[in-house]
């Protein structure tokens, strides 16, 4: 098993004591903070593109960055009775206005 961080909520922060090393958790540590199992974050690094740091046999992950990564995946949904009324369209990439 490789390195764990003791304080999830610190390293989210930017309240850590050492950057190079307390950003830095392992895939069942991931798992575990995110609610998954561990084969999801093997599935997310292989098929969505998951940033992930190989050090031999291990895989690490930096939490700002897996926190980024999340971010930039945030969708909002809007209810059809508002697309109608804005007149959107649903599109492979979210949402876009109907030109008339």
């Amino acid at each position: 098993m490789g390195y764990k961080a003791n304080n999830m909520g610190d390293a989210l922060k930017g309240k850590r004591k050492n950057p190079l090393v307390d950003d830095i958790i392992d895939k069942d540590t991931l798992a575990d903070y995110i609610g998954c199992e561990p084969r999801a974050i093997s599935y997310y690094q292989k098929e969505k593109g998951l940033p992930f740091i190989p050090l031999g046999r291990d895989t690490y992950f930096s939490v700002i960055t897996v926190y980024e990564w999340l971010k930039a995946r945030e969708i909002t949904l809007v209810p059809e009775k508002e697309q109608k009324k804005e007149g959107l369209t649903r599109t492979s990439k979210g949402l876009d206005k109907i030109e008339i």
